[in-house]
């Protein structure tokens, strides 16, 4: 795998620099999938945060975790009849 990885090394450094263009362009064609996916997986991230939290705290009770009142609580509060 090293002589392997030496012979490449030599090759791209004996590059013309036409050979060398055409080589960068063969590189870019191959990596944009991946960079396109990894620039969408970012711009999801970077959506409103304010939405993301209010997406996020759908369905649940304004206010938080309010304990149920207690008898005398639910009287003072005239929800008692």
């Amino acid at each position: 795998m090293t002589k392997k990885l030496e012979k490449l090394a030599n090759e791209m450094i004996n590059l013309s620099p036409e050979e060398g263009k055409q080589l960068s362009l063969i590189i870019r064609a191959k990596m944009m999938p991946e960079q396109a996916k990894k620039q969408q997986d970012g711009l999801l991230k970077q959506q409103n945060p304010q939405a993301q939290q209010q997406m996020n705290n759908m369905g649940q009770r304004p206010g938080g975790n309010m304990p149920m009142p207690n008898s005398r609580e639910a009287a003072m509060r005239g929800l008692l009849r």
